[in-house]
């Protein structure tokens, strides 16, 4: 049980390319999972940082308080030193053989009490700007009513899931970074993401699979959003 209501998942949403197999294969509860490193070249290659993201799987450090510094046993000046980071990152292997699948995760923090009914709750319009700005390209929008369901599968799978630490990387302890989940790590550029991840490793043997809690409990959604 979720110590704090707040922090609560109440629903995932998740575009869908809009083709007909793309959307048939989701609502008969079949994810796939891409790799890692196809996030990387989508920004790299093709200027796409909107789905894409050059750090994707890497903690990128900016060092701006340095008070002393020593580089093969010789001290350095730190006034010598214009800008200095640290990078920790997941070799281009691994990041081959691990596979996300992402969602867009609406907490109980996100919702709002319906200004003429108390007992309905609306998405907070910052949100839904929020999910506005994810939209790339020709997609539906679909919302996931089982998480609990998704997420016991994916344990039962032994595919990792979490929300998506989102940091300053001029500001962050690098001690809180845990090198083994990387992949859970992206700058607070990319916040208005919201973003749930499912992370499949050895996807070379395969990157489809079928979750049973998602059959019958997707419903595609519609929404617009308030002029000011």
């Amino acid at each position: 049980m979720t110590k704090n209501i707040a922090d609560a998942i109440v629903f995932l949403l998740k575009y869908v390319k809009n083709r007909p197999k793309y959307i048939k294969d989701f609502k008969n509860g079949n994810l796939y999972f891409t790799k890692l490193q196809y996030f990387n070249d989508l920004e790299n290659k093709e200027n796409n940082d909107k789905t894409g993201d050059k750090n994707e799987s890497k903690f990128h450090w900016e060092i701006n308080d340095l008070k002393s510094l020593t580089i093969a046993g010789h001290k350095i000046n730190p006034e010598d030193i214009t800008k200095i980071s640290l990078d920790l990152e997941m070799n281009s292997i691994d990041k081959d053989n691990c596979g996300i699948c992402s969602f867009f995760a609406v907490y109980f923090r996100d919702l709002e009490k319906d200004k003429d009914n108390e007992n309905v709750y609306r998405i907070k319009p910052k949100v839904k700007e929020d999910l506005q700005k994810l939209k790339d390209g020709d997609r539906k929008l679909f919302v996931v009513k089982n998480v609990k369901g998704l997420i016991r599968e994916s344990n039962e799978y032994q595919i990792e899931h979490g929300s998506v630490i989102y940091y300053d990387p001029n500001n962050y302890e690098i001690n809180k970074v845990s090198t083994n989940h990387l992949m859970f790590y992206k700058t607070n550029k990319y916040k208005y993401q919201h973003e749930y991840r499912f992370v499949k490793n050895n996807i070379g043997k395969g990157n489809l699979v079928h979750f049973d809690s998602l059959e019958k409990n997707i419903l595609e959604i519609k929404f617009k959003i308030k002029e000011n």
